[in-house]
């Protein structure tokens, strides 16, 4: 309307750099030498060093809830330095700028037909229509001088902040027409019974699963009666809290109170009431995990 500016979309960083170095303030102070007025949201920095399965499940899971045409400056790379693309990828949703190494796999999942690779860095993916990537190899919108090890500073903050003042995608550089993808494991179906595993820790110790209760909706299965497998134990039945009054059942013959709930993304998780699951436990990322249900 006239009289009235139209506000810039917020910037979102999600990094493995962690909060005890200069890396992340450093980081929002070149976003905000070129746009002093963008908002510069923290989603998280506590993604493991270099573990690029845990960072994109993260902003997976969670990018859906920033308002439409956010932009996410997601930095783990491990690959810094090397041939692997700084790129911008442009969603109906959302722009991402982020190395091209596989960390935006669970963004363009929902939007592919089918899964071209099984496995972290075993493969590439044709982006369909809806979703458009460019190379961020236009010196004007990039620090001028760009350091082998730092592009979250010289490289993904300066582009995400020139998008900011609207900049379009198509100026960044040249287009890309497939990027690395990798996404989450598949849990395996057998009848009323879903082998998955541990994808995800969070600092509860709780451990996420990659069993999604969409994936449950069209079996008509029982979950009230549902036994949970995971390492030595077995869990029965479903809570529907971290403190359900209901299970009681769930104790563990050494007295140790094991739960099973879907949590707020929906994925399944195990958790020990007010206790760390995982360290309890003994087991971590990639521990098998089986939920069995009555038909």
């Amino acid at each position: 309307m006239s009289g009235q500016s139209v506000s810039a979309p917020p910037i979102v960083l999600t990094t493995d750099f962690g909060t005890s170095d200069a890396y992340v303030g450093v980081m929002k102070g070149v976003i905000l030498g070129i746009n002093p007025r963008a908002t510069v949201i923290d989603l998280t920095h506590e993604i493991a060093p270099q573990n690029l399965r845990q960072g994109s499940f993260i902003l997976g899971t969670n990018h859906s809830y920033f308002p439409i045409g956010t932009i996410h400056v997601a930095v783990v790379d491990p690959g810094v330095g090397t041939d692997r693309k700084p790129i911008v990828l442009e969603t109906p949703a959302a722009r991402f700028v982020a190395p091209d190494n596989g960390l935006l796999s669970e963004v363009i999942k929902g939007y592919l037909a089918t899964s071209p690779a099984e496995s972290f860095g075993s493969g590439r993916a044709t982006l369909p229509p809806e979703l458009q990537a460019h190379e961020l190899t236009n010196p004007r919108y990039r620090l001028s001088e760009v350091s082998n090890t730092f592009h979250g500073r010289d490289i993904f903050s300066p582009a995400a902040a020139h998008l900011s003042l609207g900049i379009p995608c198509e100026d960044m550089g040249p287009p890309v027409w497939d990027v690395a993808y990798a996404p989450l494991p598949v849990p395996e179906v057998q009848g009323h019974i879903l082998n998955g595993e541990v994808i995800y820790i969070d600092r509860f110790g709780n451990l996420i699963t990659n069993i999604e209760i969409n994936a449950l909706s069209d079996q008509r299965l029982d979950l009230r009666t549902a036994r949970t497998q995971v390492g030595e134990r077995e869990v029965q039945g479903i809570s529907r809290t971290f403190h359900d009054p209901e299970s009681a059942d769930s104790i563990q013959p050494d007295g140790l109170q094991l739960i099973v709930l879907f949590g707020s993304n929906g994925y399944l998780e195990i958790a020990e009431t007010d206790g760390h699951a995982s360290e309890s436990l003994g087991v971590g990322v990639g521990t098998g995990v089986r939920l069995v249900c009555n038909p």
